[in-house]
C-alpha cells in the first residue's frame, strides 16, 4: 500500500490492494464451490464404506455371540450330566464295598484315579 504521506487512501488504491494482496492469500484458505462438492463426494464415499464396515463387524459379532452362547449352554450340561455321573459311580463304589465285591488294592487305584 502507499504510504499515507504520499495521497490519501481511495477505494481504487484499496480495491487494487485487495486485489494483489488479499484476495490471493484468501483464496488459499477458502475453497470453491467444486473443490467442497469433490469433499463431500468423497465425505460420502468414506461414510457408506464405514457404515458397510461397520454392519459386516456387527454381523460377525453377533454370529461369533450365538455360537458364545451354543457352547456355554452345552458346557452347563456337560457339566450337570458329569456330576450326575459322578454321584452314580458313588453310589456304585460304595455298594461294591459294602459287599465286598472290590478289594481294598482295587478302592486305593479308584481313589487315585482322583475323579471324585
Amino acid at each position: 500500500m502507499k504510504k499515507v504521506k504520499d495521497k490519501p487512501l481511495t477505494l481504487d488504491v484499496l480495491a487494487d490492494y485487495n486485489r494483489r494482496v488479499m484476495f490471493p492469500e484468501l483464496k488459499e484458505l477458502f475453497v470453491t464451490k467444486d473443490e467442497f462438492k469433490e469433499f463431500k463426494d468423497e465425505m460420502r464415499k468414506f461414510k457408506g464404506e464405514f457404515t458397510k464396515f461397520k454392519d459386516e463387524s456387527l454381523s460377525n459379532q453377533d454370529a461369533t455371540l450365538k455360537k458364545l452362547d451354543i457352547l456355554l449352554q452345552e458346557k452347563e450340561v456337560r457339566e450337570y450330566q458329569e456330576k450326575k455321573e459322578k454321584r452314580m459311580w458313588l453310589i456304585i463304589i460304595n455298594a461294591l464295598k459294602e459287599h465286598k465285591i472290590l478289594t481294598s488294592k482295587q478302592l486305593k487305584q479308584i481313589a487315585q484315579l482322583e475323579i471324585f
